[in-house]
C-alpha cells in the first residue's frame, strides 16, 4: 500500500507545466498550425493571440474559482457549487466537458501517428494510423493507471526535449530563412484583405484546442 502511495503522490510544478506545455505544442503546432494557415496564412499569429488570451482569461477565472471553493473538480464540481439545485445542468456540463476532453485526446493521438508513419509505405493506410492512435492511448493509459507522477516525469522529459529541438529548429530557420520580419508583416496585410474577420475567429477557436485542459491544470 505504501509503495502504491509512492508511486500515485501529487504531481509537482515541472511536471504540471510540463503536461500544460505538452499539450499546447501538440495542440497548437503539430495539430491546428496546418489547417490554420490554409485557412488565414500570415494572420495566424493574431488568431492565436486571440485564442491565448481567451485561454488566460479562463485559467485565471478557475484559480479563482479552484482557491474559493478549495475544490480540484474544475468546471463540474465549480457549477454544482455555485448552482446546488442544477444537479441535471451540472451533470450535462460534466459530461460535456469529459467528451471534450476524449475528442482532444483523440485528435492528438490520430495526428501523432499520421507523422509517425508520414515516411513510410503505410502512411495512406487509414486503418494502421487509427490502430498507432489506439495503441498510443492505451500505453499511456496504463502508464497513467500505474503511476501518475510517473507519466508527470515521462512528459516532463518528452516536452523540454520536444521545446528544445523546436528551438534549434527555430534559430536554424531565422537565419537561414528567406522572409524578413518587413516582409511577413506585408504578407500579413495582404492576407488580411483576403480574409474577413469571422474566419480570424473560426481558426482562434480552432487554435483554442491548444489550450485545452488549462482549467484542470490550474
Amino acid at each position: 500500500m505504501t509503495q502504491h502511495r509512492k508511486r500515485n503522490k501529487n504531481l509537482g510544478l515541472t511536471e504540471l507545466i510540463a503536461i500544460a506545455l505538452g499539450g499546447m505544442v501538440g495542440g497548437g503546432i503539430f495539430t491546428i498550425l496546418g489547417i490554420s494557415v490554409s485557412m488565414i496564412g500570415y494572420l495566424t499569429p493574431i488568431a492565436i493571440i486571440i485564442g491565448g488570451l481567451i485561454a488566460s482569461l479562463a485559467a485565471y477565472s478557475y484559480v479563482k474559482l479552484g482557491v474559493y471553493y478549495k475544490d480540484e473538480g474544475a468546471t463540474y464540481s465549480f457549477y454544482k457549487q455555485t448552482y446546488q439545485n442544477s444537479n441535471f445542468s451540472a451533470s450535462a456540463i460534466g459530461w460535456f466537458i469529459i467528451f471534450g476532453y476524449i475528442s482532444t485526446l483523440a485528435l492528438y493521438a490520430y495526428t501523432f501517428s499520421a507523422y509517425a508513419i508520414s515516411s513510410t509505405d503505410f502512411a495512406d493506410n487509414i486503418w494502421i494510423r487509427k490502430a498507432i492512435a489506439i495503441g498510443v492511448i492505451g500505453i499511456f493509459a496504463l502508464i497513467n493507471i500505474w503511476s501518475v507522477n510517473g507519466m508527470g516525469k515521462i512528459e516532463y522529459l518528452m516536452v523540454y526535449t520536444k521545446l528544445i529541438i523546436l528551438t534549434i529548429i527555430s534559430i536554424v530557420l531565422m537565419q537561414h530563412g528567406t522572409t524578413d520580419f518587413g516582409a511577413f508583416i506585408g504578407n500579413m496585410f495582404l492576407d488580411a484583405e483576403h480574409s474577413s474577420i469571422f474566419s480570424i475567429l473560426i481558426v482562434a477557436s480552432l487554435t483554442f484546442v491548444a489550450y485545452e485542459g488549462l482549467n484542470s491544470r490550474t
